[in-house]
């Protein structure tokens, strides 16, 4: 009889739910560390463009880089890129021989900048800061690139 009684009694509460309860915090966690990461990556990007003069990241052409490339034949010295972005001026630049410094006010385009010039065998002529432009001194660079959208010249 007493086994009888032991089928017949009702499950305590929260037997089950404990297995549920898991796996929702489980999927909780997953969510926001993907939120987290995902707010990490994209702010860089995203708050260029709420500054009050809006300077945005655009990728120079193969065009324009060879441009610039040309405007520094027979020229010598330091290089300093301002906003330089995921660095392609600069490497360029130093491909040539140049000592080629970029500042750019996002870290993970600054990041993959020191990536590609190690990757590409110049990280010994090249570096890279984090730094906003407004507030360097470029007088002791030779050589000076930046390209520049409308507004940063209401700002000169």
């Amino acid at each position: 009889m007493s086994q009888a009684l032991a089928k017949e009694a009702p499950r305590e509460e929260g037997e089950g739910g404990s297995r549920r309860s898991g796996w929702g915090l489980l999927v909780t966690a997953g969510v926001g560390g993907t939120l987290v990461a995902l707010y990490a990556v994209a702010t860089p990007f995203v708050t260029p463009a709420l500054r009050k003069v809006c300077l945005p990241f655009v990728p120079a052409t193969a065009a324009q880089i060879q441009n610039v490339l040309k405007m520094l034949e027979n020229r010598s010295g330091s290089l300093v890129d301002i906003g330089s972005g995921d660095g392609r001026i600069v490497i360029a630049a130093a491909k040539k021989g140049f000592q080629a410094v970029g500042y750019e006010l996002n870290p993970w385009l600054v990041w993959y900048s020191r990536y590609r010039a190690w990757r590409d065998g110049v990280h010994q002529n090249t570096k890279f800061y984090i730094s906003d432009l407004w507030k360097v001194s470029f007088s002791h660079y030779r050589n000076v690139v930046v390209f520049g959208v409308p507004q940063m010249a209401e700002q000169t």
